[in-house]
């Protein structure tokens, strides 16, 4: 019997509840726990959508073919038990509304495990749902991909998950945070994957793009490590070769990313005759991204930034920046520096024009003709700026290298996309370093600065 995994509440044992109050029907432990998940699951996923006053519907229509009684089962979950209270909370019922649960607030906040299904029954009944989903768009475009995700061959460590995400919840408290990871981890372990391309990013999201980063180590191919290869400044290089092609109507890449379909097309093709770029300063723009030094030629300038903005003291932008998004006081640590200019100024190319003035006004001093290209380019829609280098990032991490690399060697190395990265084996590591390197240098015409690693 295939092993299949839920969210369990830590603090919650049914097992002692039903001796202490025994049901009148017959209970299936398996199956109460997994309707507890499903009311969880269906939660985080609220949650992270911001959310609040979460009641989940659980309609008869959808719960008339499980294997056991779910009314019975809902009932007794819902039972205000003397001295131990309920499990789940129910909505009132109103005409045309299904009931719906919510988790006990007592149970909500608790650290959660992770629950094996040990009942055939119940596990038949799952698992004959079980498939590989994936919407339409990734089906036309990147279905090749799909193969990878095999249940037999991609796995996950969930008891080191388990211990990492406990961790982490008791030092930030993040329930959402906690609750995506936890359901990412056990989706991957029971092979419940779900791939889907995203037309505003042009982007593959599925169950590992999902996972946290702190997550990737306990992830194995055929008992194998896996690693990656991203490029170091991806955002800025993708944004480099637009302006490097800014005339070239003959580039093919960039006539299949920005097309009369896109959005924001026709005020691209207006700012061509608009906005003048600085050729010395697009050069050296170039040389910053191609050498890895374009977010340290910033640093400098934010140590004086209370210089011109007088609601900041001596170096407390670094202060407050790095405690936020390093989550450790600031020490000097130069790799701490290189990860607030990073956060803040990938947060600026993306917003709206003056939400980030400081930051504005340091590429300002650096690169002047390119950031009035780039307010321009968001005069009408900010997000139509960072669709346009999301979907050139995709078309040549997916179109140009993933793609290559299935078609070149047969299927026969591991392939995952993970936004600028591809994932493959460690031992496969160096060789698709290699291949990246070579495909981008043909395609771009310059060579972006890139790393890899074994999570």
């Amino acid at each position: 019997m295939k092993t299949y995994y839920i969210l369990n509440i830590k603090t919650l044992d049914l097992e002692k509840r039903i001796k202490q109050y025994p049901p009148d029907f017959k209970f299936n432990l398996d199956y109460a726990y997994w309707l507890i998940s499903e009311v969880l699951i269906k939660t985080a996923y609220k949650l992270d959508m911001g959310e609040k006053n979460i009641n989940i519907p659980m309609c008869s229509e959808i719960l008339k073919g499980h294997p056991y009684s779910y009314r019975n089962h809902l009932r007794y979950l819902c039972e205000n038990f003397s001295g131990i209270g309920n499990v789940l909370w129910r909505s009132d019922y109103s005409k045309g509304k299904c009931y719906s649960y919510k988790i006990a607030p007592y149970y909500f906040s608790d650290e959660i495990s992770f629950y094996e299904i040990t009942d055939k029954r119940l596990t038949n009944f799952i698992l004959k749902e079980l498939d590989i989903k994936s919407n339409n768009d990734f089906k036309k475009q990147y279905n090749f991909l799909g193969k990878y995700f095999n249940a037999e061959r991609l796995k996950i460590d969930l008891r080191s998950c388990n211990e990492v995400l406990v961790t982490n919840y008791r030092l930030d408290s993040n329930r959402s945070k906690y609750l995506i990871n936890a359901i990412n981890a056990i989706q991957i372990a029971n092979g419940e994957f779900n791939l889907r391309l995203s037309k505003n990013d042009g982007r593959v999201h599925t169950q590992i793009t999902n996972l946290s980063k702190s997550f990737r180590p306990f992830l194995s191919y055929d008992g194998k490590k896996l690693g990656e290869v991203d490029i170091s400044a991806s955002v800025p290089s993708f944004l480099y070769y637009i302006l490097l092609n800014w005339s070239n109507t003959e580039d093919s890449h960039l006539s299949n990313v920005i097309n009369p379909s896109k959005l924001y097309y026709r005020h691209y093709m207006f700012l061509k005759t608009l906005v003048e770029l600085d050729n010395s300063e697009l050069s050296l723009f170039g040389e910053k991204i191609k050498s890895g030094e374009f977010y340290d030629c910033f640093i400098e300038g934010m140590h004086s930034v209370h210089s011109f903005d007088e609601r900041l003291h001596k170096d407390e932008y670094y202060l407050k920046n790095v405690e936020r998004i390093c989550n450790r006081p600031f020490d000097g640590d130069i790799e701490d520096l290189k990860a607030v200019i990073k956060n803040r100024f990938l947060s600026m190319l993306n917003a709206q024009p003056a939400n980030y003035l400081n930051e504005e006004a340091e590429f300002n001093m650096h690169f002047p003709s390119i950031l009035n290209w780039i307010k321009n380019f968001k005069k009408i829609n900010h997000r139509y700026f960072s669709h346009l280098l999301l979907q050139t990032e995709s078309y040549f991490m997916l179109d140009i290298v993933a793609r290559k690399l299935n078609n070149d060697l047969k299927g026969k190395v591991p392939v995952f996309t993970l936004h600028d990265c591809i994932i493959t084996t460690e031992e496969n590591l160096e060789f698709v370093e290699s291949f990246m390197k070579n495909t981008l240098t043909e395609a771009l015409g310059f060579t972006p600065k890139m790393k890899s690693k074994v999570f």
